[in-house]
């Protein structure tokens, strides 16, 4: 059975719930409103998410924070409800001290690549100061655009008053028991399956718009965590994995729920080196849910089935 070991606690200071003061730089001039946050960590900190919430704009917005445990280092990949799309990441790491921390990244202003900074500063257990940067010269100069001002809150942070857009996960939201087939190995022959026990806890972002579990494998040695972004415009959603041992997104796999209710989701990936496409299938269920995860190395044409999963749920 593995032990978990705490790897970081560099986010921990933001659990919680927060007033935002919001100061943005808008067509040269200095705007000012308010706003909220509440930041919860996985992973034993290794994790961080946050949903930000903009009431004068009818909005939220997601950090998703993830700590590569080989590199320590953090990357940080925003999502706006208007667009509910992954912008690049940032990255970096914290100073030794743990006062502060800077990460670099691009991004796409007015269709140029421009580079972007986070920097976190000020950190006490009641406030928190964050500002971001854009350099248009490679880093040489840079202008701060955007600044936020955290004050801890002593009550949970009010929703936003906004339509529902899916509600497609909102089964899984809850703890469950996971009894898992996996077959070893995932291709090949000769092969054998062998059964393991786990657990999960799901959660919604943007009330219900993204999804995101976190699930305990001690036998494996590894936890993983998967994140779901749903795109309003396509009506699908592309789901991303994340396993503990790497601290990275993976390659997504995108698809919708059917009039059979049956979840299917697909996209390429690399199994041992070789490319491979992947299929995830949800079957949902009040108490009771399913999923399946196949590999094909022919385009699709035919498939195999490497691990079920049987979900029951926890009872809080």
């Amino acid at each position: 059975m593995t032990t978990w070991t705490k790897a970081t606690g560099d986010f921990d200071f933001l659990n919680g719930d927060f007033d935002v003061r919001h100061r943005q730089l808008v067509a040269g001039e200095w705007i000012e409103y308010d706003g909220t946050t509440t930041a919860k960590t996985y992973f034993d900190g290794a994790i961080s998410l946050d949903e930000m919430r903009f009431p004068t704009k009818g909005i939220y917005g997601l950090s998703v924070r993830l700590f590569d445990p080989t590199t320590s280092e953090w990357s940080i990949w925003w999502v706006s409800s208007s667009t509910m799309e992954l912008g690049p990441p940032v990255r970096g790491r914290w100073s030794p001290d743990g006062s502060s921390c800077r990460m670099v990244g691009e991004e796409i202003v007015d269709g140029r690549t421009v580079l972007c900074s986070y920097e976190w500063s000020g950190i006490t257990v009641q406030t928190a100061h964050w500002e971001q940067a854009f350099s248009e010269d490679g880093g040489e100069t840079w202008e701060v655009n955007w600044t936020m001002d955290f004050t801890r809150r002593t009550t949970p942070a009010p929703p936003l008053d906004v339509p529902k857009v899916t509600c497609d996960f909102d089964f899984l939201v809850g703890r469950w028991h996971m009894a898992n087939r996996r077959r070893r190995p995932a291709l090949g022959e000769p092969h054998e399956w062998y059964e393991i026990e786990s657990e999960m806890q799901v959660t919604t972002y943007f009330d219900g718009a993204i999804s995101f579990d976190e699930g305990w494998f001690p036998t494996e040695g590894f936890r993983g965590a998967t994140l779901r972004l749903f795109n309003p415009v396509a009506k699908t959603w592309s789901i991303h994995w994340i396993n503990s041992l790497r601290g990275q997104l993976e390659t997504p796999v995108i698809g919708s729920f059917g009039d059979d209710g049956l979840g299917i989701f697909e996209g390429p990936d690399v199994w041992e080196g070789r490319p491979i496409d992947i299929r995830f299938t949800w079957t949902p269920g009040t108490d009771k849910s399913a999923w399946q995860q196949d590999f094909s190395e022919d385009g699709g044409t035919t498939w195999v089935t490497n691990w079920f999963m049987e979900h029951t749920r926890i009872s809080e």
